[in-house]
């Protein structure tokens, strides 16, 4: 019954004994671990049964005809086969037996060496093969992550319940029987059923494989400097017992640590990662059928997108190869190496540097090099001593390495910073992009400058205020897109991927920040912005959330919340400002204002929270302002659902509606308490 049952379910046996396996091993040794730990399962003696028959569970009826099977793919099936449980149950306990023996037995100074069981040592062996999974995308390494932090027990838990659906009883017989305590039965299986992925997880599966030859380049000289090393401890041997230096402690030598040969194998996944062949390419013209436009369906541009020199130098960089290159990230971004062959946006020259664009799913990458050929190029004497250190150059000196996340990217973030120059930014835009222009928010209304897009989607150089000593100027870039495609209207902040700029209500869905009265609310926040350079800053909305009249005929003043959000999600700022009036000037002072009116007055700063979003949009604000009689006043206002203005403190007053003004002094102090109109509850006081 079980030479029967490891037949029909070899690959569901496979499966649960990869899953529950350490996750962090190097796929090539867990794929051949699983596999070893399935044919283990097979008992010697036909008597073998399993400890919990009740496990399994009878034959399900045949479908009846004309309806589809319920039990697609076997696991009603192979649970009621008694020999499948014997098995199951085998593999289990060998699996976890195993796992806690790795996890529990580490050699070296990081653990890289574990212990696993082998196969008969007669098998067949084939030096360098690297065998490892199909990829499975990004929701498949999303499940990998978060196995990687579960126990043994917990993943064995997780296997038993979403692969073979057993009910938690049999989950917990099943773990006792590996050798568990019931009370730690039941918690992996409380944590297994917190785990993502729901009833069928996107795994990777262990018998579909890929294989691969290790470096045999590097292997090469691997051997000859083995045969070196072994050479010299020959002769430092001979020499030694020539002149009577040996001894007969019978300790362990030199000669018995030496190990030439082969290095330790690296992660199949870092290895993809750093092979320019095994770069994702999407097909030309993919965004006009993709479900969604970003990153992921940016088709590869730029004059050198094959050479593979270039390419090479770019990913050994990302990966760690070579350290001497430096590496900027914003903040929150991880720097470590992709975790699977990433994606190559663009390869080209651009003025004096050669850059290479790569999108891993998190993040973009970012490699420049000069220009000049130093590094080394395809057919030069350089060029190929390049290639002996695995077929791929060294970066140039003078190379860097720039990330940036971009996890949850859309389509309103068309460009990313490709070149920096004494001119300006370059942009590389999304390739549906079909116009370019610069507008300068402090001139609303102004004709705006058009920018030049070459065949690849690179803009000229476009002005920057990045750096700028005085808020002279504020150039934002507008990128126009077919009809049902997002506009794009970006400001640079000095990092990787420019910042979006809207003008909306919570709830209410971008607005674009450059037509009517937008255009001066940006105009009046556009000089607040440079706070927010390299602080990693995804998307910049500014609305106006209340207006009032003020006392004295001062005019009519506008109340806006801006609010900056970052990639990371950490590190939000939310800032609320009083807009007032523009004031009429002279003629010889007109030349010293803006017709709009000068930058908003700050009357309160936040960092972190949700305030002015749609969960926290019911608040108040106030300052205290000086008219044009000079007299001062505590004016107030309140966003749109919030009412029943009180003051409290120095001076006392209040208002039925969403705006308030009560006289006061310039060194009032109060607070503003606001009533939520639907709720009944106190609305948030922003200071």
């Amino acid at each position: 019954m079980a030479e029967a049952a490891i037949v029909e379910h070899y690959a569901r046996l496979v499966r649960l004994g990869y899953l529950i396996l350490p996750p962090d091993l190097a796929r090539h040794r867990r794929v051949v671990a699983a596999h070893a730990l399935a044919q283990r399962a097979l008992p010697r003696s036909r008597r073998t049964r399993p400890a919990r028959p009740e496990v399994t569970r009878p034959l399900p009826p045949p479908p009846a005809a004309g309806h589809a099977p319920e039990d697609e793919d076997g696991t009603g099936r192979a649970n009621a086969d008694p020999g499948y449980g014997c098995l199951r149950e085998r593999l289990v306990t060998s699996a976890l037996a195993v796992a806690r023996r790795s996890a529990g037995e580490r050699r070296g100074p990081a653990g890289a060496l574990r212990r696993l069981g082998r196969g008969p040592r007669l098998l067949p062996q084939v030096l360098g093969l690297r065998l490892s999974p199909l990829p499975g995308g990004a929701e498949a390494l999303s499940m990998e992550q978060a196995l990687l932090g579960a126990t043994p027990a917990v993943r064995a838990a997780f296997a038993l319940a979403r692969l073979d659906r057993l009910g938690p009883e049999d989950v917990e017989g099943l773990l006792t029987a590996a050798r568990l305590r019931p009370q730690e039965a039941r918690a992996a299986i409380a944590d297994a059923a917190a785990l993502p992925g729901g009833d069928r997880p996107p795994l990777e599966d262990p018998c579909a494989l890929r294989a691969r030859p290790g470096d045999l380049l590097r292997r090469r000289q691997y051997r000859r400097s083995g045969v070196a090393a072994a050479g010299a401890l020959l002769l430092g041997a001979g020499l030694l017992t020539a002149v009577g230096g040996g001894d007969d402690s019978g300790g362990p030598s030199a000669a018995d640590d030496a190990r030439p040969g082969e290095a330790a194998p690296r992660h199949p996944a870092l290895v993809a990662s750093a092979d320019p062949e095994q770069l994702e390419r999407v097909r030309e013209g993919t965004w006009r059928e993709a479900s969604r436009v970003d990153f992921s369906s940016w088709e590869p541009r730029g004059s050198s997108v094959d050479d593979e020199e270039l390419l090479g130098r770019a990913l050994a960089a990302w990966a760690g190869g070579d350290q001497a290159v430096p590496v900027t990230a914003t903040p929150g971004t991880a720097t470590g190496p992709p975790p699977a062959a990433p994606r190559l946006l663009y390869a080209g020259r651009v003025a004096d540097r050669s850059l290479v664009l790569l999108h891993d799913g998190l993040r973009l990458a970012r490699y420049t090099e000069p220009a000049d050929g130093s590094a080394g190029t395809p057919g030069t004497e350089e060029g190929r001593a390049d290639r002996s250190d695995g077929g791929r150059g060294q970066p140039a000196p003078g190379a860097g390495l720039e990330l940036a996340r971009v996890d949850g990217a859309s389509g309103g973030h068309p460009a990313v910073v490709l070149h920096r120059e004494a001119a300006g930014v370059r942009y590389l835009t999304a390739p549906w992009v079909e116009r370019a222009d610069v507008h300068d928010l402090l001139a609303p209304g102004a004709d705006p400058a058009r920018v030049d897009l070459d065949q690849d989607g690179v803009t000229g150089p476009v002005p920057t205020s990045v750096g700028a000593a005085e808020c002279a100027t504020s150039p934002l870039l507008e990128l126009t897109t077919p009809p049902g495609l997002p506009t794009g209207v970006l400001v640079d902040m000095g990092e990787l991927v420019p910042a979006a700029v809207t003008d909306a209500a919570p709830g209410v869905g971008h607005g674009h920040p450059l037509r009517g009265p937008a255009a001066d609310r940006l105009a009046r926040t556009a000089c607040h912005l440079p706070e927010l350079v390299g602080s990693g800053v995804r998307l910049v909305n500014s609305w106006e959330f209340a207006s009032q009249d003020l006392p004295d005929d001062g005019g009519r003043a506008s109340w806006v919340c801006t609010r900056a959000e970052t990639w990371r999600g950490e590190g939000v700022r939310t800032m609320t400002q009083l807009q007032l009036p523009p004031v009429d000037r002279s003629d010889e002072e007109a030349g010293a204002g803006r017709e709009f009116g000068e930058p908003g007055v700050v009357t309160a700063r936040a960092r972190g929270g949700a305030d002015c979003t749609l969960r926290e949009h019911h608040f108040t604000a106030s300052a205290l302002w000086q008219s044009p009689e000079d007299r001062w006043y505590l004016i107030a206002a309140a966003s749109p659902g919030v009412g029943d203005l009180t003051v409290r403190g120095d001076v006392e007053g209040a208002a039925d509606g969403r705006a308030l003004s009560v006289p006061a002094s310039a060194d009032t102090e109060a607070e503003v308490v606001g009533v939520v109109t639907e709720t009944g509850a106190t609305a948030t006081e922003l200071r």
